[in-house]
């Protein structure tokens, strides 16, 4: 994790004075500190998508949280729907209405989900279907440009624990185990992190996975045809009812069901509409270098000052970028990943939702100081 976890921690709110007035066993230790660790790394995951949303609360599992973007929302013409999306999608459309962020999942998944693909069978080593303890997991969609991947799952069941009253999602957490219990491989790289499902009318549960190509320490260019292979391994499920909450605070859950739910498969790289921009424009320290516009994203490659030093002076070297594009208008993050260097700079890749647009601008502001403005850069992406 290249942020310093005591940053991650500058956004949690927690009552400390509850447990200051009592010696917890070591056993319930073990278990706040493993919850602890889960929300970090959960806000460091955020961090990379959508920014850290202040407000994370220690006291509940993130589940619901995580929710979030296993959601997603696309226009009301229903034809237009069947043309475009799988059958997982069209059912995660239609449960979309009155969602939280619903308007920001609308934009980002309409377009992911018209550019993926369905998953297919490559070999005797690809495992896209399992079944155990009367659930089924599959995987559906996949988007791959080199730069995001994307995945859908969907999981049907009868068991009776997971379709008790009340259950509107399930989940591989259930806050005591680490990460065993979903063990996920990404072209070599560990990437262990639980995951959660929705509801849906038909009473089958799905969830949107993404994975940052640049999360690794050397971020590989991928080549058109090349492909990233993807293990998961899930050990159990909870049924979730995420409208009521126990007297510790926790989401009320059902009985752990336990299985062996593995999936195996090939997400084959697209960058035949890739096209890469020397962008080289700077602003106070801040620095443009490249953009490479794929077939649903536009990917940045920015180099930043220490932010920390003169004549910034911010304690956190963590100022707000923002990036406006068609009308003035924010432009979806996808993702992000910095890369911290000796002396307090860095080098930040940034993927945005392309808009359709070619002519943008950096706002780099002090956040954390006087919010007063860093560096403005006007810049072109032509198509």
């Amino acid at each position: 994790m290249e942020k310093k976890i005591c940053e991650l921690l500058n956004d949690v709110e927690m009552d400390f004075g509850k447990y200051e007035a009592e010696e917890l066993p070591p056993l319930e230790k073990k278990r706040l500190k493993k919850r602890v660790l889960w929300e970090v790394r959960q806000m460091d995951k955020n961090r990379k998508t959508n920014r850290v949303k202040k407000g994370w609360k220690v006291a509940g599992i993130a589940a619901a949280a995580c929710m979030a973007v296993s959601v997603v929302a696309v226009g009301s013409n229903p034809v237009a729907a069947r043309e475009l999306f799988s059958q997982t999608f069209q059912k995660i459309i239609s449960g979309t209405e009155g969602e939280k962020d619903g308007d920001e999942l609308k934009e980002i998944y309409t377009k992911i989900g018209e550019e993926s693909v369905p998953a297919k069978a490559k070999g005797q080593k690809s495992v896209l279907m399992a079944e155990d303890s009367g659930v089924t997991v599959r995987v559906s969609d996949i988007y791959c440009d080199g730069y995001m991947l994307y995945y859908t799952l969907e999981v049907k069941t009868d068991h009776p624990e997971l379709t008790k009253k009340g259950v509107d999602g399930i989940s591989t957490f259930d806050g005591a185990k680490d990460y065993e219990a979903c063990q996920i491989e990404i072209d070599g790289n560990d990437e262990s992190f639980p995951i959660n499902f929705k509801k849906q009318s038909d009473g089958t549960f799905t969830s949107v996975q993404s994975y940052n190509c640049y999360t690794v320490e050397n971020p590989k260019e991928y080549q058109n045809g090349d492909t990233i292979p993807v293990k998961l391994d899930m050990k159990q499920f909870l049924g979730y009812d995420y409208d009521k909450h126990d007297k510790s605070g926790e989401y009320v859950h059902t009985e752990i069901v336990e299985g062996n739910w593995g999936l195996s498969f090939e997400a084959v790289v697209d960058t035949s509409q890739n096209v890469e921009r020397k962008i080289d424009k700077e602003s106070n320290g801040v620095k443009i270098v490249k953009a490479v516009r794929t077939k649903a994203a536009l990917n940045l490659e920015l180099e930043l000052p220490n932010f920390a030093a003169e004549p910034f002076n911010d304690k956190y070297n963590d100022p707000d970028e923002a990036f406006l594009g068609k009308d003035g208008k924010s432009v979806r993050w996808l993702s992000n990943y910095i890369k911290m260097n000796k002396d307090g700079s860095s080098v930040m890749y940034v993927t945005l939702l392309d808009d359709g647009g070619e002519d943008y601008r950096l706002v780099v502001t002090n956040k954390n100081v006087d919010g007063r403005k860093l560096a403005d850069i006007k810049f072109k992406v032509k198509r």
